[in-house]
């Protein structure tokens, strides 16, 4: 009986492709992850509603006019939105309001947001002998739902920060178009009362409790009212206005 060999193959041998980390071309892949960005969590418009009234040309207590104060606060306050790792999250509009209504800044994303600019309310008011609010808070109601119905499949909701220095003059219109804007649960207003140095000629100082009380009435809830004569608090009251409402550090 003959034996018969039996030839066994060699075992293949897998050669894995490996990179050549010289020829990657760095600047495409830079670029393409430029061009990522991260989801975002929420869809949050905050709304700036600023007296650009006569009295916010008077001094404040640093000895700017209290519009270049309030210019001054917004601009630090944006800025610390802009430095968050949740920027990509927030829009931000602004109006002015006094005799006229004007809109100062049409919706836009805080990423993109221009802060060299002076958002001083009383450069964008030609009539400012009178502080009425109503068609500005009927501007800013369209332009929440408008907000809210874009973004209806995702985590969206407005924040209405009100700023005045004084008397609104039509203020049962304004408390009544700030409680229709509260009826949404999608949509909150904080509001802050710019007390002057000295109280404006022709006003009871007497009432000055009175005209706190009005816009505190026009807040979603006391703890969104701040009255005060310093501009760095009116920008900590913002800034707690913002992560408040957006539940961010």
């Amino acid at each position: 009986m003959s034996n018969k060999l039996q030839k066994k193959q060699a075992p293949s041998i897998v050669v894995k492709p490996t990179i050549d980390l010289t020829k990657i071309n760095t600047g495409a892949l830079t670029a393409g992850l430029s061009k990522l960005t991260i989801p975002r969590l929420f869809y949050q418009l905050v709304i700036f509603v600023m007296d650009g009234s006569g009295s916010m040309t008077y001094e404040g207590k640093t000895g700017k006019s209290k519009g270049d104060e309030l210019s001054d606060s917004l601009i630090d306050t944006l800025k610390r939105l802009k430095a968050s790792k949740n920027k990509n999250c927030f829009d931000v509009s602004m109006y002015a309001y006094a005799n006229e209504s004007i809109c100062v800044l049409r919706q836009v994303p805080i990423k993109d947001l221009d802060l060299t600019k002076n958002y001083n309310p009383c450069d964008f008011i030609t009539h400012y002998n009178s502080t009425k609010l109503g068609e500005t808070m009927e501007a800013v109601k369209q332009e929440c739902n408008d907000y809210l119905k874009i973004n209806g499949e995702k985590n969206a909701q407005a924040l209405i920060i009100v700023l005045s220095d004084g008397v609104v003059f039509d203020y049962d219109l304004s408390l009544k178009k700030c409680n229709e804007l509260k009826l949404n649960n999608k949509i909150t207003i904080a509001s802050i009362f710019f007390e002057s140095v000295s109280w404006q000629e022709g006003f009871n100082i007497d009432d000055l409790e009175s005209y706190k009380k009005y816009m505190q009435d026009m807040a979603s809830n006391e703890s969104l009212f701040t009255s005060t004569l310093n501009a760095d608090e009116i920008r900590n009251h913002m800034i707690k206005s913002i992560s408040t409402v957006s539940k961010i550090n």
